[in-house]
């Protein structure tokens, strides 16, 4: 199958985020000590402007890792979600009810006129029933999402640390602004994309 330059740079942000994910949320232990059955299938709710859509799992599996849809290695780029977001705009992004009340986590990628600009935050549970807002700008172009949401398996010796079950993967990438998003492009070749945790989710909203 032949990928666009916008699938390539989606399949790409996954691998990076498959280094950086490590959804550290306390009390997540505790948490999942409750949890004893696997959900139905989540969506993620997507919308800008007078435009929305649901986003599907491009990789679920069961809250044991086990029954996966999808394989985190060797991703299908058919199942990635095309939603483009123009520039003024913002993406609302809710997660449907049967996972709002779990730990998350979200990795945006921006382009700006520097380079590329990845941003982690995780979510501890309960928080997926408020809408997360995440603005493109002329000079900070959102090009694409992942949302993790995790297993009850752990990553590492502390009770923290949990592995993710699932992921959505979203290309936001504006379908009218080829000439500036080909200049930021070129101007991140050869870069190591400007990768960091925030704390405060205003800071996707910084210029």
């Amino acid at each position: 199958m032949n990928l666009t330059p916008s699938e390539k740079k989606t399949l790409a942000l996954i691998g990076v985020c498959a280094l950086l994910y490590a959804a550290v949320i306390a009390g997540a232990a505790a948490f999942w000590a409750s949890r004893t059955h696997v959900d139905d299938r989540p969506y993620v709710t997507l919308s800008a402007g007078p435009h929305s859509t649901r986003a599907y799992p491009t990789v679920l599996c069961d809250y044991q890792l086990q029954g996966c849809d999808g394989d985190f290695r060797k991703l299908d780029p058919a199942r990635l979600t095309r939603f483009p977001v123009p520039i003024g705009e913002s993406l609302k992004v809710r997660l449907s009810s049967n996972v709002a009340g779990d730990p998350w986590s979200v990795v945006v990628q921006y382009l700006t006129p520097n380079g590329s600009q990845l941003l982690l935050k995780n979510f501890r549970s309960g928080t997926g029933t408020a809408a997360l807002l995440l603005p493109s700008t002329r000079t900070r172009i959102l090009i694409n999402v992942e949302i993790s949401l995790p297993a009850k398996m752990l990553a590492g010796d502390s009770d923290d640390q949990l592995v993710r079950r699932g992921l959505f993967a979203i290309n936001t990438t504006p379908t009218d602004q080829k000439p500036l998003i080909d200049a930021y492009e070129k101007a991140a070749t050869g870069k190591d994309p400007d990768q960091r945790m925030v704390d405060d989710v205003k800071e996707f909203a910084k210029d």
